[in-house]
């Protein structure tokens, strides 16, 4: 709780408090390729049912904040094969696609758009400090009193991309 009362919870808990967002967990090693644009396609073991237009980018440590954006041009689930002919998109070579995908002949995949850098990224702590936020494990469907305020927050800004669809 905040002094002045209850902080909102970033994930939305029906289907009136969605939002068009979700947040996305990322290992920090690919900040770099998101924040150039290099990327245009993402894969996920796990992608939500319904359709969303962005799609946020967290960072897990050390950098630990949500740096970005993206608009979502698609979400679903696509075959190993058609993972592997996307390797260059996606950033990973045929051999770690095979590697994360496992056993499995599919996988989720966002097709993303624009990316929009995060002027003034906000660490886990300092979002905390005006909504209850967690890093998903997988994607979070975002509130939308939290989408607004991590908006405010946040002062994303277009950048020009290398390799991701308009």
């Amino acid at each position: 709780m905040s002094m002045g009362g209850t902080i909102t919870d970033a994930k939305a808990s029906s289907a009136e408090d969605r939002s068009d967002a979700i947040i996305v967990s990322f290992d920090s090693r690919w900040h770099d390729a998101l924040n150039s644009g290099r990327i245009s396609c993402i894969i996920r073991k796990r992608i939500p049912k319904d359709a969303y237009e962005w799609l946020y980018v967290h960072v897990n440590s050390p950098i630990g904040a949500i740096c970005g954006r993206a608009k979502i041009n698609s979400a679903s689930g696509i075959t190993l094969i058609e993972a592997v002919n996307l390797a260059d998109e996606i950033g990973l070579s045929e051999k770690e696609i095979y590697s994360y995908v496992g056993n499995g002949n599919s996988i989720g995949c966002y097709r993303i758009g624009s990316f929009e850098l995060a002027m003034n990224p906000k660490k886990t702590g300092e979002i905390n400090k005006l909504v209850n936020y967690n890093p998903p494990q997988s994607f979070l469907i975002l509130s939308k009193p939290a989408k607004q305020i991590i908006d405010e927050m946040s002062e994303f800004c277009s950048i020009p991309a290398e390799g991701a669809e308009s």
